[in-house]
């Protein structure tokens, strides 16, 4: 529907200026937070961690398409709500930016198909900078490079003909990486505050679902990620029933809820034990924040 509504603004406008019968256009602005692959691009790691000891850190940007593509670099920040609406910041509205004691090369990359491109950050604190975690975004923006057709070299997105005019519509896509500082001691403290059975029926005519409330306490943040383990009885197996991934609690909010949906054939019967936990991941791997084992009432 969003691409739609574009569509249909830009061809008002197209239709009269169109002097050819084939158009590409080009939609600059969709920005979207890093994932671990996309059609045109592979981001690893999804965060960098820099810290007193660790000062150094490597983002691969790797093309697996069939064209040359070329972004640029440069330093977004974002602040996120305790509903988890993620804000884009003005300069100077993040008192934690790391953009004066972070810097990256290269700023602008052009990846050949099946090429890796590695960006390196350094970190640099200053001599009074105050204990606790800093973060701004690194923003992997596309830019327009003529492919082998001629093509604007973006993700196509949209094509057909109307009213005569066949057109491809393209996105320059846009990736925003988190990078974080920690500087001098301190943790993050996580708590699994509620869980609440519930039939979650945004995925369609319901599916059973915990709805998990997540409190954060510390100086730092967390990432990682919730399970959600069922055992029937004591002389049955316990087995894994559902699972969210990338729960990132920043270390802005206090809290964070989620909804975790089920396995459809994992009925949360009476009598039967529950084992909620919540895992770190990436650098925070082994580690278990949170977690809340409840017997199910009868």
């Amino acid at each position: 529907m969003y691409l739609k509504r574009i569509f249909s603004a830009l061809w008002r406008g197209l239709k009269f200026a169109a002097q050819d019968t084939s158009v590409t256009l080009a939609v600059l602005a969709i920005s979207i937070l890093a994932l671990p692959s996309h059609a045109d691009i592979l981001i690893s790691p999804q965060r960098a961690i820099l810290t007193d000891d660790v000062r150094q850190a490597v983002i691969s940007l790797h093309n697996p398409g069939t064209d040359p593509r070329a972004y640029r670099l440069s330093w977004v920040e974002r602040r996120v709500t305790e509903d988890g609406q993620v804000l884009s910041l003005k300069d100077g509205e993040n008192p934690r930016s790391i953009t004066s004691m972070v810097r990256f090369s290269p700023r602008r990359v052009i990846i050949q198909p099946g090429q890796t491109q590695t960006v390196r950050l350094e970190y640099r604190p200053p001599a009074d900078l105050k204990p606790g975690e800093y973060r701004s975004h690194l923003r992997i923006g596309m830019e327009p490079i003529a492919d082998k057709n001629g093509n604007s070299g973006g993700t196509e997105v949209m094509r057909g003909e109307k009213e005569g005019i066949s057109f491809r519509l393209d996105a320059l896509m846009s990736f925003s990486v988190p990078i974080f500082v920690r500087h001098g001691a301190g943790g993050a403290e996580v708590k699994i505050s509620a869980v609440e059975p519930v039939i979650n029926k945004q995925d369609g005519p319901g599916v059973p679902a915990l709805k998990v409330t997540l409190s954060r306490g510390g100086e730092f943040g967390a990432y990682g990620r919730l399970m959600v383990y069922r055992q029937l009885n004591a002389s049955a197996p316990v087995e894994l029933i559902g699972e969210a991934g990338s729960v990132a609690l920043y270390a802005e909010v206090s809290g964070h809820t989620r909804m975790i949906n089920l396995r459809p054939d994992a009925s949360l019967t009476p009598g039967s034990w529950v084992r909620v936990t919540y895992e770190g991941v990436g650098e925070e791997r082994g580690r278990v924040f949170a977690e809340q084992t409840f017997q199910l009432g009868k």
